[in-house]
């Protein structure tokens, strides 16, 4: 199993459990209260005529309805389907040997950005390279194109409807530009690493169409591991430069967790 002790927690996901863990109790003090009030004010309404007492039935059957909504996350529904594929890439990715060292949610600077920072959703520290993961939550047929500025992607809108498309801007151009900031970073602090990237469809409805076209991996979860294990096949990184990278990365995440705190 991949060593897991970088790894930080996806916020969003506990506070969307506990966002709904709290509406389902609302959700039965709810339910419990309006039991009590309906049979008892349909007993009484029956008790003074049995028209009343029906109708109030009908009422209360509405009430009852709408106090079993269980009620929304605080969580933006975008935020939390990116991050669940990502939490469904971290799956996959903690089956990998011992000897690679998993970060997430890395946030190294970039002067190509406005705000200065990148967000890497992971990286891998193998035996020979330095990987980067770049998860995406998309559901469907995604068709590679590395020279177009969006990838099409085809998907059924129902049960026996036809197909639908969509686009989804090129991955690539993200991760190409992440594994340039990370070298530079890296260069920064003394370690001429050059690292490789990929992209990952995490949805389990995803399929990838003409892969051999990207000059990178993209792939879905099923092959993740193949590919990651494929470019850890070059000659053994030097231990101490290995180490170095990793108390490096270690150093960033526990800034990252002390800035948010």
């Amino acid at each position: 199993m991949a060593d897991l002790s970088h790894v930080t927690e996806y916020t969003a996901i506990t506070r969307h459990r506990d966002d709904m863990q709290l509406a389902a109790g609302r959700r039965r003090r709810r339910m419990i209260l309006a039991v009590v009030l309906v049979t008892t004010l349909s007993g009484i309404g029956y008790w003074i005529t049995p028209p009343l007492g029906i109708m109030l039935v009908g009422i209360g059957a509405m009430v009852l309805f709408f106090s079993a909504i269980i009620g929304g996350s605080s969580v933006p529904h975008h935020v939390m389907e990116g991050v669940e594929g990502e939490a469904r890439v971290l799956d996959t990715l903690s089956r990998l040997p011992d000897d690679h060292a998993l970060f997430n949610q890395v946030h190294i600077p970039d002067p190509e950005l406005t705000n200065g920072r990148r967000e890497l959703d992971f990286i891998i520290v193998g035996p020979a390279a330095v990987t980067i993961v770049e998860a995406k939550n998309t559901p469907g047929l995604i068709h590679v194109d590395p020279d177009s500025r969006q990838w099409r992607v085809v998907k059924r809108a129902g049960c026996g409807s036809s197909p639908g498309w969509n686009a989804i801007d090129n991955p690539l151009i993200q991760v190409r530009a992440q594994t340039r900031a990370l070298e530079r970073w890296l260069l920064t602090h003394g370690l001429a690493l050059r690292p490789q990237g990929m992209v990952c469809f995490a949805r389990p409805d995803a399929a990838v169409a003409e892969p051999e076209k990207a000059e990178l991996p993209v792939v879905t979860t099923d092959e993740l591991i193949e590919h990651v294990a494929a470019s850890q096949n070059g000659r053994p990184m030097p231990e101490t430069d290995r180490q170095a990278l990793i108390r490096l990365l270690q150093r960033t995440a526990q800034g990252q967790l002390a800035r948010a705190a």
